[in-house]
C-alpha cells in the first residue's frame, strides 16, 4: 500500500468516526435526554440493557473502569431513575445493577434512532457501496485483531444478547465462544 493511500485512509476513517459519533452519539444523546446523561452513562445504561443480571464488577469490568468509577456512574444513574441497585443477601460484596423502566425505554429509544439514523445514511448509499462498506469494516477489524494491532478485549463490544453471528472480533479471537 502507498504511503498516500495510508493517508488517505487514516483521513476517511477519522471522518467515518466523526460522523458516527456526532449524530449516533453525542447529539442523540442530548436530544433524547435533555442532556441528563453523559455518553460513558449511556455505555454503562447500554451494557445493562445487553446483559442480564448484571453485577457491579462485572459493569466496571464490562467498560473497562474502575469499580469506584463504576459506583460513582451507577449512583448517578440512580439518582436520575435510570437504574436500581440491589444487594446480594448472600453475600453483601456483590452489588446487582438493574435498570428501571426508565432507563430500559431510554436505551430502546437510543438503540432505535441509532439504528434509523444509520438506516438515513445507509439508503443514501447505492447498494454496492453499502455492501462495499460493511466488507471493508470487517476486514479491516479482523485484520486488525489478527495483526496484532489492536487487542480483542478491548475491541470487543461485550454485546451480550445482541450477538453478532458475523462479530470480527469474535471471529478472530474467538471471544466470548462460551457465552
Amino acid at each position: 500500500m502507498m504511503q498516500q493511500e495510508t493517508v488517505d485512509a487514516m483521513r476517511a476513517s477519522d471522518l467515518f468516526a466523526h460522523v458516527m459519533g456526532r449524530t449516533l452519539s453525542h447529539r442523540l444523546i442530548g436530544e433524547l435526554s435533555n442532556r441528563t446523561v453523559s455518553l460513558a452513562q449511556v455505555h454503562a445504561l447500554r451494557y445493562m440493557w445487553l446483559h442480564d443480571d448484571v453485577l457491579m464488577g462485572d459493569l466496571a469490568e464490562g467498560l473497562g473502569i474502575s469499580y469506584p468509577s463504576a459506583t460513582n456512574m451507577v449512583k448517578r444513574l440512580e439518582r436520575r431513575g435510570f437504574v436500581m441497585r440491589r444487594m446480594n443477601p448472600v453475600d453483601r460484596r456483590e452489588v446487582e445493577v438493574r435498570l428501571t423502566d426508565a432507563g430500559v425505554h431510554m436505551v430502546t429509544r437510543m438503540e432505535t434512532e441509532r439504528v434509523e439514523r444509520l438506516g438515513v445514511t445507509l439508503r443514501a448509499m447505492a447498494s454496492d457501496d453499502r455492501e462495499a462498506l460493511l466488507r471493508g469494516l470487517v476486514a479491516f477489524v479482523r485484520a486488525a485483531v489478527a495483526g496484532g494491532t489492536a487487542i480483542a478485549s478491548d475491541l470487543c463490544l461485550r454485546c451480550g444478547r445482541e450477538k453478532w453471528a458475523g462479530c470480527p472480533v469474535c471471529q478472530v479471537e474467538k471471544v466470548h465462544a462460551d457465552e
